[in-house]
Order: C-alpha cells, then structure tokens, then sequence
C-alpha cells in the first residue's frame, strides 16, 4: 500500500507556492511531477500510477483545462481538481460540465490545499467502490460531444465521428477504422457501444459497426465502406436497408 498520495501537477501559468509544495511532500502527499503540456501529461499518466491531478484551467495548449479533464476523468478514472486563478476565468456551465473533484483558487492556505486533496481522493474511492470498478475493463478512450480520443501508442488523437468508417471485432480485439489510420484496442467490439452515437452509428454484423454516413453503396446483403465490403448478417438486415432509400 502506499504511503503517500501521489500527485500530479499540470500548469502552465497558475503555480502553486513552493513552500506550499515542500509542506505537501513532508505530509502524506509526493508531488511527483508538475508538466506544462497536456500531451505530456496523458503520457505521464499512462505509465506512471498518480492518486490525483492539480489541472491549470486555463491551459494553452493541444487540449485545454477542461479537455484535458474529461479524458483524465473517463480514461483513468483520476480525481481531479482545477486549479484558478481568478472566479471569473471559467464559466459556471464549464463547471458543470466538467465536474472537477474541488476547485483551488488563487493563493491558497497550506490547509485549504491539504482539505481539497484529502475530500477529492476520499470522494474518488466511495464512488469506485460503489460502481465497483474493474479498471482492466476500462476503455482507453474517451469523447467530447462529437469525437473520440484515440490512442495510438503513447499518444491521443481527436477523431471527429464523422472520420470513423468502422469498427471491425477480431476475436477479443476491436479494429477503428477512420481517416487518420487504424487504432487497435484489446477490447470486445459490444464495449463500444455506449461511446458512439445511436443515430449516427450502427451494428451490422456481430463482428462489425459501420458509420451510417460513410456508406458507399451496397451490393446484395454487402454493404460498401470506404472500398470495404462489410456482410450485413440476416438479424440486421431490415435495421440497416430500411434506412437505405432506393428508387
């Protein structure tokens, strides 16, 4: 078990007070890293094990504060908490939105810093306790209201839906066929499911989803995806040739 609760900062204009940071690491936290990219940040965490995030709100990068969030909060299922300057510099609908664990002000008091960590990790714990979270079956993926964020490597790429062709099973793997390239994910294809829009995309066969919008034409009981023919099995058919107006 560990002793400290471990920390990453990541900021690149709100800087914590040194002295505040020495405190910290002679309690029961170790900052271990303060990064200023949000690319840095995904890369960090993907090999290294972090209790909680202390994010920069206002970060001017790639992916700004509240981006940089929503994939931390739904791909490592990490507490978070913004970190801001003034009341002013994020909106209350942001806010909501992202749903940060705490949110630190300006200047703030050893205490202050030490109450924040301390409520977010415990509030982090009952909430996986509850849904029982299995992080093996976590997806490394996550979405904003019309992408995903596809891993490759070490690094994240937005994908809009509408650069998706398809998704193809290959046994206990799943194939993401867009226009940036191929994103494999050792995951069955049904886990998929939730993360895409219903009115957009749609299960064909039991080892494929396609995107409704990308269909080429079809031929028989083969429909044509970006030069893929993709079998549309007998339980499928009337779901997917009555969206397909013919004359």
């Amino acid at each position: 078990m560990k002793s400290k609760i471990r920390i990453l900062i990541v900021e690149d204009e709100y800087a914590i007070d040194e002295g505040i940071l020495n405190c910290l690491n002679d309690m029961d936290y170790e900052i271990v890293k303060t990064v200023f990219h949000s690319k840095a940040a995904l890369e960090f965490l993907v090999s290294t094990e972090i209790d909680i995030v202390l994010i920069d709100v206002n970060l001017d990068d790639d992916l700004n504060g509240c981006q940089l969030a929503e994939i931390i909060k739904c791909e490592f299922r990490i507490p978070f908490i913004f970190l801001i300057s003034t009341v002013g510099q994020i909106s209350i609908e942001k806010l909501k939105e992202a749903n940060p664990s705490v949110i630190v002000l300006q200047n703030p008091t050893l205490n202050q810093i030490h109450f924040s960590l301390t409520l977010a990790v415990s509030n982090n714990e009952k909430l996986n306790y509850s849904l029982g979270e299995n992080k093996e079956e976590n997806l490394t993926l996550d979405h904003l209201n019309n992408c995903l964020f596809l891993k490759k490597n070490n690094h994240f790429d937005r994908v809009n839906f509408e650069e998706i062709f398809w998704l193809r099973a290959e046994n206990n793997y799943t194939v993401i066929h867009t226009t940036k390239g191929d994103y494999l994910y050792s995951t069955v294809l049904k886990k998929f499911t939730a993360k895409l829009p219903g009115n957009q995309f749609i299960r064909v066969h039991r080892s494929y989803i396609i995107n409704l919008t990308k269909i080429d034409g079809f031929e028989g009981k083969m429909i044509i995806v970006d030069g893929e023919h993709i079998p549309v099995a007998k339980t499928y058919c009337n779901n997917v040739f009555d969206l397909l107006h013919t004359i």
